[in-house]
């Protein structure tokens, strides 16, 4: 598809500091969508990554690559995205009053894109769309975000149980993949289970390493935030002045470095993370 503009996908691990980042690139600019979620991801691109990550068998807690797909399907789904995307439904990206206006992806003149983690498995499939799509990923200490996993996990447990469910809710999650009567994993039960699943979102960041992906470490923004947060800022195509930067810069939270070392039970997994957490250039 040719596009004046090409999206910017912002991507990587949960609980890396996807959401952080968009935020801070939407009041610099971006245009992220009209309808999002709580985490800041556009529904419209959130329920085509889950469709298509369906297709594999796939899901977020247990990603799959694409790279096994039948060439003649794969060129088959990529005219099926092409459709959709230019079809009424963006309505769920640009917003209603678009149905009037019939904006289409192959018009925006301004910086666009959408963030989910899903990304960073998608983008196989999003590359025949958009080829000159740019990407951020964002990575952080794998125990810091093996210990937001958990945390959110217990909370969405208990939501889940405490949660009254009715038929009508219940056939609701069988005739759509966009719904489900639970929010928390069924796989992440132990910080094993997600450092096992970090792992494997790194190691797809690493597949798709090029001069159109730029990969900045969650630290590095909290510990140098003027440099990280420009860097990520040219990388996609956006321009602030010196009051709004210094504005961004007091937003971040620099207690949030390395949280899991005031835990000792946290600290105790330094061993079992070791080889992910060198592998992912970070050094006790």
């Amino acid at each position: 598809m040719k596009v004046k503009k090409a999206p910017i996908l912002i991507s990587g691990m949960h609980r890396s500091g996807t959401s952080m980042v968009t935020r801070i690139l939407n009041r610099c600019g971006l245009d992220i969508g009209n309808k999002l979620d709580s985490n800041s991801e556009s529904i419209f691109f959130q329920r085509i990554n889950i469709w298509m990550m369906s297709l594999v068998g796939s899901s977020w807690d247990s990603p799959k690559k694409f790279d096994k797909i039948n060439d003649e399907i794969k060129i088959d789904i990529v005219s099926q995205l092409q459709k959709l995307i230019e079809s009424r439904t963006n309505s769920l990206y640009f917003g209603w009053a678009n149905i009037l206006k019939k904006g289409t992806f192959e018009n925006i003149e301004t910086p666009w894109g959408w963030k989910d983690p899903r990304n960073t498995f998608t983008q196989d499939i999003w590359r025949e769309v958009f080829p000159d799509l740019k990407v951020v990923n964002i990575i952080r200490h794998p125990i810091d975000v093996s210990a937001s996993l958990m945390k959110r996990q217990a909370e969405e447990i208990q939501s889940d149980i405490k949660r009254k469910k009715r038929v009508s809710s219940v056939l609701k999650a069988l005739l759509s993949i966009s719904h489900s009567n639970y929010n928390s994993s069924m796989l992440l039960n132990s910080h094993e289970d997600c450092r096992n699943l970090i792992d494997v979102y790194y190691d797809q960041m690493l597949t798709y390493e090029s001069s159109n992906t730029l990969t900045i470490k969650f630290e590095d923004i909290l510990t140098n935030p003027e440099i990280e947060i420009m860097s990520i800022l040219n990388h996609c195509g956006l321009d602030i002045g010196s009051k709004q930067l210094n504005e961004m810069v007091k937003g971040i939270d620099g207690s949030r470095k390395y949280a899991y070392k005031n835990d000792g039970s946290l600290i105790n997994l330094e061993s079992s993370f070791r080889d992910l957490i060198y592998k992912m250039g970070y050094k006790n």
